[in-house]
């Protein structure tokens, strides 16, 4: 009678919590500044890095901007992962999150702008974060976990690959 009592209580509390992993980074370096540049050969070096640095993080989707070097910048990692890579306007910002936050369980890359991942993590984390325009490094790490009728989030700032500038 217990086992019979054990098994659906189990099922119960793996259903009641459940928790979103989004990796946000800016796209790799450009090769120059015309509106939809391809990444340089330091931004392939350090796609390369992305995909080394997450590729045992469990990432079951991969966004990409509609920009050649955010999708360069994730491509990597998709052909590791033999996943495709789902395009998102990035004019189209609070749209885009409102489909993140309704990923569900699951960890996600995001790749975009100086200017958008920005909005990004303060929507999904509720914390501020900016990144210079020469800077291609960083990588924040929003975890949402939910249960029992409540949600926590963090947040996690850190670094990929060499420095930037």
């Amino acid at each position: 009678m217990k086992n019979n009592l054990l098994l659906p209580l189990l099922a119960l509390l793996l259903l009641a919590s459940c928790t979103t992993k989004y990796y946000l980074v800016r796209h790799a370096e450009r090769l120059n500044n015309t509106g939809d540049s391809p990444l340089s050969p330091a931004g392939h070096a350090r796609a390369g890095i992305l995909r080394d640095t997450l590729a045992d993080k469990n990432i079951s989707q991969i966004f990409a901007s509609t920009f050649v070097r955010t999708q360069q910048t994730a491509q990597p990692l998709a052909t590791a992962k033999n996943l495709e890579l789902t395009l998102y306007r990035p004019d189209t910002t609070a749209g885009f999150i409102a489909r993140l936050k309704s990923v569900g369980s699951r960890n996600v890359l995001v790749v975009g702008h100086s200017n958008t991942i920005p909005q990004i993590v303060e929507a999904l984390s509720g914390e501020a974060v900016s990144i210079p325009e020469d800077d291609f490094d960083n990588l924040y790490i929003v975890t949402i976990t939910r249960g029992w009728g409540q949600t926590k989030k963090t947040l996690v700032k850190t670094t990929y690959g060499p420095a930037s500038p």
